[in-house]
């Protein structure tokens, strides 16, 4: 369909728009005449081989044969029907002849490419950070961040979904199966984890005066983040603190008009329970032991997503009397920490969790339970439990049902990983699988064998898989995919009434926050 754009509202004058028409008119005889007199009439006096406007000549244009000049009439098109040609100050034909001319035009194309359609065609289509990110949430409600595992996403003209520059590498290859290993320990969980340390570090920019969201209220600056804890155990928590370029602690008050001799305190805190309190030695200096570093006793924590909060305790509150106005930011410059007549205060600078320390077990998650859809009570009933689970998760990851092949893979894995660690192992290597196969990674559309080399239209899988990537982000869901499977995805009134069930879903932010923000760069 063709968009209809409108005239800015700064115009010296009102231009009328020409809306195109639900439907195409026919086109007689009587309306090619008119049409082509409206180019030889008005059109050529500014499109002239002397003039060429626009870089445009239309001496030999005729619209009879517009589709051998589909570019150009396809320009023409659009500016007829937002009103802009003739251009200002130019004597204008009859409203009903331009609009005359803008119909002939477009029924001259649309009937060539309905003679010889040629939609083109794309190799394979990967997921890239943000589509796999929402995937995986969507598939086993588990909130991660792909920049943790894949590279940056090539763009064409700001876009990062184009497939034709969707380039393989080893690293990129890598990445993806890495993310699928440690996501299907995050999904299920690994009571043999062994520890390791995650850090989240904080902008210098970040203002370390007002309080930052997530934190606790009470609090001033700091970092929220929310953490997956692979297992139930003892963690432990790092914190840092920017400091001067002599190594002495940043915002130790040296230069304050105000000082006080109450340490500054900064407070650890899960899901808003504080879990450590812990006092800054204003003193404290790069050369010291342990840095400008604090850190806290082992604390257990259950398995699963938790907010993680580090925030230093709020101790006054009104405007600093300093002898310059602080910037907004709370390091304006780590060389005058200690000048006097500036306060200014300890900046964090990242927040690490080291753990799990002696593993005890796995509590329930929300990725466990989207998992686990049935637990086995005898061993007889774990290979029919697994298929259940299996099937399941692989038709929402592949976006399409398995076929006995795909679940006889899986399987496979399933009885490697049962017969070295037991049921949970099993699915856990199966679900790896699942995240690390061609059919989750890749979005193929495979033609028709009829339809080899013509053109065809798109199965309702595809089409389910190209609606919910473009408003969503991420795969179909269980309707679109039962609406799909039932073949009737593929009548407009059903589309249409899917299109407008996802738009009024909260994914569809989707279409603002990716697709409007990556066309205008915002």
């Amino acid at each position: 369909m063709r968009g209809v754009a409108h005239p800015p509202a700064s115009w010296p004058q009102p231009i009328p728009t020409l809306t195109a028409p639900t439907s195409a008119p026919a086109v007689d005889t009587l309306s090619v005449e008119v049409a082509q007199s409206v180019v030889a009439g008005t059109c050529m006096r500014c499109h002239n081989p002397r003039r060429v406007s626009g870089g445009m000549s239309l001496e030999t244009f005729e619209v009879t044969s517009a589709s051998d000049n589909a570019v150009i009439a396809e320009r023409m098109v659009r500016k007829l029907r937002a009103g802009m040609m003739p251009p200002v100050g130019v004597r204008r034909p009859t409203p009903d002849s331009l609009r005359t001319l803008a119909a002939v035009l477009e029924s001259r194309l649309d009937a060539a490419w309905e003679a010889n359609p040629n939609p083109g065609r794309r190799t394979f289509q990967r997921l890239n950070r943000a589509e796999y990110s929402r995937s995986i949430y969507d598939l086993l409600d588990l909130d991660i961040d792909a920049g943790d595992y894949l590279p940056l996403d090539t763009k064409s003209a700001n876009f990062d979904n184009i497939a034709d520059v969707q380039l393989l590498s080893p690293t990129l290859m890598d990445g993806y199966l890495r993310a699928a290993s440690e996501i299907s320990r995050l999904a299920v969980g690994d009571p043999e984890v062994t520890p390791s340390e995650a850090t989240f570090r904080v902008s210098r920019w970040t203002s370390q005066a007002e309080h930052v969201e997530g934190t606790p209220y009470g609090s001033r600056g700091g970092v929220a983040v929310d953490h997956n804890f692979p297992a139930d155990g003892e963690y432990a928590f790092r914190v840092s603190f920017h400091h001067e370029t002599t190594g002495a602690l940043f915002g130790n008050g040296k230069g304050a008009l105000h000082t006080t001799d109450e340490p500054e305190r900064i407070e650890i805190s899960i899901d808003g329970e504080r879990v450590a309190l812990l006092d800054i030695d204003r003193w404290m200096h790069v050369s010291d032991p342990d840095g400008v570093n604090l850190r806290t006793d082992p604390v257990f924590i259950e398995a699963g997503p938790h907010r993680v909060a580090a925030a230093f305790i709020r101790t006054f509150e009104g405007p600093s009397q300093d002898l310059m106005s602080p910037h907004d930011w709370s390091i304006a410059s780590t060389s005058i920490t200690d000048a006097y007549g500036f306060t200014t205060l300890p900046h964090l600078r990242d927040l690490a969790v080291t753990g799990p320390f002696a593993p005890a077990g796995m509590s329930p998650t929300p990725s466990r339970e989207r998992v686990f859809s049935c637990r086995p009570s005898t061993p007889e009933e774990e290979v029919r439990c697994a298929e259940a689970i299996l099937s399941r998760l692989g038709t929402r990851a592949y976006r399409r049902p398995l076929t006995d092949d795909n679940l006889a893979a899986l399987m496979n894995l399933y009885r490697a990983g049962a017969g070295a660690g037991g049921f949970e192992e099993g699915v856990r290597l199966a679900l790896e699988g699942i995240l690390a196969s061609p059919h989750f990674v890749f979005r193929f559309e495979e033609r028709p064998a009829r339809e080899a080399d013509g053109v065809y239209a798109l199965d309702d899988y595809d089409l389910a898989s190209r609606l919910s990537f473009f408003l969503w982000a991420t795969g179909p869901d269980d309707e679109l995919l039962e609406v799909a499977a039932e073949g009737r995805l593929s009548n407009p009134a059903v589309l249409d009434a899917q299109v407008r069930r996802m738009l009024a879903d909260p994914r569809a932010e989707a279409l603002a926050t990716r697709f409007a923000g990556q066309w205008f760069r915002l």
